[in-house]
């Protein structure tokens, strides 16, 4: 468990600020944070959001404290929000700051110390996760066929669900098997910009797509973080791609100098 759950666990979730983080966190969240952070700009969680802040917080806030840390790919959420100067411990203090901020119940933050003591450390296996519960059910893999199709061939130990060990074994086998289906690289192109035809906020004919050998890039402005993270998923198991390159850009970074 992280510092700050404990401190605001034996808080019984009534949060006084200046207990849980540094001094100068107010001030480096004005200076650096507060353009997006406080209007919500560009699909930020405002501070304050308590709704907001319980999904952020939901898995952990070791994972919390990694995606300002790192950035989230394909948002405007650059590693340290772009701020490199920022010393690790300065950026977990300004998350500290907004999350105190939101004032989450002693329930929230109680949950998010038991999914982080699970250790789970896959996005993709984390947004699947709808229930927190560290394993993927049927019906949490429906949006995806071809893993749910694949799920008794990885449930390795029967229990009709998957564990983030069991989910990242089928998506490299997945990959591999992917990688190891001959296409020529204009029919994956085609294919390629079909399915992207199908997924709202991406305009396909303006998506630049090559395929070298099956190595695929894709580039173009694209609506929103949402559009490029759901044209990742329309492309990922079209057969015969062996890498994807996904530098769809969402259009919230045009509002950024």
């Amino acid at each position: 468990m992280t510092g700050l759950c404990t401190r605001l666990l034996l808080a019984g979730g009534l949060f006084a600020i200046g207990s849980i983080v540094e001094a100068a966190a107010p001030v480096l969240y004005a200076e650096r944070c507060a353009q997006c952070h406080t209007s919500g700009e560009a699909g930020a969680p405002k501070i304050g959001d308590r709704r907001e802040w319980s999904a952020r917080m939901r898995p952990g806030m070791t994972f919390l404290y990694r995606s300002a840390l790192e950035g989230i790919p394909n948002t405007v959420m650059v590693p340290k929000g772009g701020h490199r100067d920022l010393a690790d411990d300065d950026v977990r203090a300004i998350v500290d700051f907004m999350i105190a901020a939101a004032g989450l119940p002693a329930d929230v933050v109680q949950g998010a110390a038991r999914y982080e003591a699970l250790g789970i450390t896959n996005r993709d296996f984390i947004r699947l996760d709808a229930n927190y519960d560290g394993f993927l059910t049927p019906a949490e893999l429906a949006s995806d066929p071809e893993i749910l199709a694949n799920l008794a061939r990885f449930d390795e130990n029967k229990d009709g669900r998957l564990g983030e060990a069991e989910y990242l074994r089928l998506e490299a086998a997945l990959e591999r098997e992917r990688a190891a289906v001959a296409v020529d690289d204009a029919t994956l192109v085609k294919t390629i910009r079909d399915a992207l035809a199908t997924v709202k906020g991406v305009a396909a004919d303006r998506v630049k797509i090559e395929s070298v050998a099956g190595v695929v890039t894709l580039s173009a402005v694209v609506e929103n973080a949402d559009a490029a993270r759901q044209a990742y998923a329309a492309i990922r198991r079209i057969k015969g791609i062996r890498s994807i390159d996904n530098r769809l850009v969402p259009g919230e970074f045009l509002s950024f100098d």
